[in-house]
């Protein structure tokens, strides 16, 4: 299920648990495996301002899959001549630094940088620190942080963070309810106050609770709002989770073929899927969640053995013989709902456990623990 805000994990080191993990595919992987290639921006050439532009490009479907190696390499090359930055920009190189680091999953280490600056005015800073603790099962201190945004951001940036924290703290239809009433907030008239990312997030927000009290067409309702608006794929994966619940899994199959079209008639083919593309590979820089979901409604359509299949299977394999631990979690789904291998579904619904332990997070290891338990008593 769909995290309330994103989903995030932390980086770890744990031994294989079952080569039969690789039976899915034919593929032979060594430690030079490369799963894609692209010519890097020379961290000289970029500001502040387009590193942070190009982290969150990083969030789309369309992105090319270098956007975060890229703002490391400025981070590390800012850093390495930080005597001559301002305070502010200082400060500001060190946020991004924690966001660059929830995004790869070390919710701690993130943690530890923004708990060296002053956040009390910085409505970054405690937006960033709320989602890392909402990320690790600490919903009152997430609330915390949200409560000091009031007055530093807009009203509905500051009250959906809060209603967010409120939600996962105690899961109920007055807390949606609540978030509900200030979509006035997020409408058009209030453009000036709200910006495009405030009211992204407020939609989202808003639909993953929907989802999360098994409202899946209020789900794709509230989505709908943002037609408009180039939606990121955690906001693809919710609404195709909801399609999938109402038994609706041609939609995703047509949008996401719609997708991999306007992609190829680009010249950044990043939604390609065939593993021969020519280029750089793009045909593994599609999201392992939304390549996840597609496979899955082709199964409910009993489509088996397809070309998209095939490539999950390959990066399925992948994943596990890394351990790769920023995908544990479709990782997990996959061994569940695709390749019925339970014993490795747990291990990975584990190492998710590790550091994302939100209720969505809790349900998948439920789910895993039983098939196991299932799986031992059958045999």
């Amino acid at each position: 299920m769909k995290k309330l805000v994103s989903r995030f994990l932390a980086l770890s080191t744990l031994t294989l648990l079952n080569i039969s993990a690789f039976s899915a595919s034919s593929t032979e992987y060594s430690s030079d495996t490369v799963i894609a290639t692209w010519s890097a921006k020379s961290e000289t050439e970029m500001t502040l301002s387009q590193a942070k532009k190009l982290l969150n490009e990083s969030r789309y479907p369309d992105a090319t899959g270098n956007e975060r190696q890229q703002v490391t390499h400025f981070i590390h090359y800012q850093k390495q001549k930080k005597d001559t930055l301002s305070a502010t920009a200082l400060t500001e190189l060190m946020v991004l630094e924690a966001k660059v680091l929830q995004g790869t999953h070390q919710f701690s280490q993130a943690a530890a940088i923004l708990n060296t600056i002053d956040t009390t005015n910085n409505a970054a800073a405690l937006l960033l620190l709320a989602d890392i603790n909402i990320q690790q099962g600490n919903p009152a201190a997430a609330k915390t942080h949200c409560q000091q945004l009031v007055g530093k951001t807009s009203y509905l940036l500051a009250f959906t963070c809060m209603l967010n924290a409120e939600f996962t703290l105690n899961t109920s239809t007055a807390t949606y309810e609540k978030l509900l009433s200030l979509e006035g907030f997020a409408d058009k008239a209030h453009a000036e106050e709200v910006s495009d990312s405030e009211r992204l997030w407020y939609y989202e927000t808003l639909a993953a609770m929907a989802y999360s009290l098994d409202k899946p067409e209020a789900t794709i309702s509230h989505l709908d709002k943002l037609s408009a608006q180039k939606l990121p794929v955690s906001a693809l994966l919710l609404w195709s989770d909801a399609q999938l619940k109402l038994a609706q899994p041609q939609r995703i199959i047509d949008r996401f073929k719609a997708m991999q079209s306007a992609s190829n008639s680009t010249s950044k083919r990043t939604f390609s899927l065939t593993s021969n593309d020519s280029g750089n590979n793009a045909g593994n820089s599609i999201d392992d969640g939304l390549l996840l979901r597609w496979a899955k409604a082709e199964r409910q359509i009993s489509l088996h053995g397809t070309e998209i299949q095939k490539q999950l299977a390959d990066r399925m394999a992948l994943r596990t013989w890394r351990e790769d631990v920023s995908h544990a979690a479709q990782v997990a789904s996959y061994f569940l709902d695709i390749d019925y291998k339970p014993a490795i579904a747990l291990k990975f619904a584990r190492l998710n456990w590790q550091a994302a332990q939100t209720r969505s997070d809790a349900r998948l290891l439920a789910r895993a623990e039983s098939a196991v338990a299932t799986s031992s008593t059958l045999n």
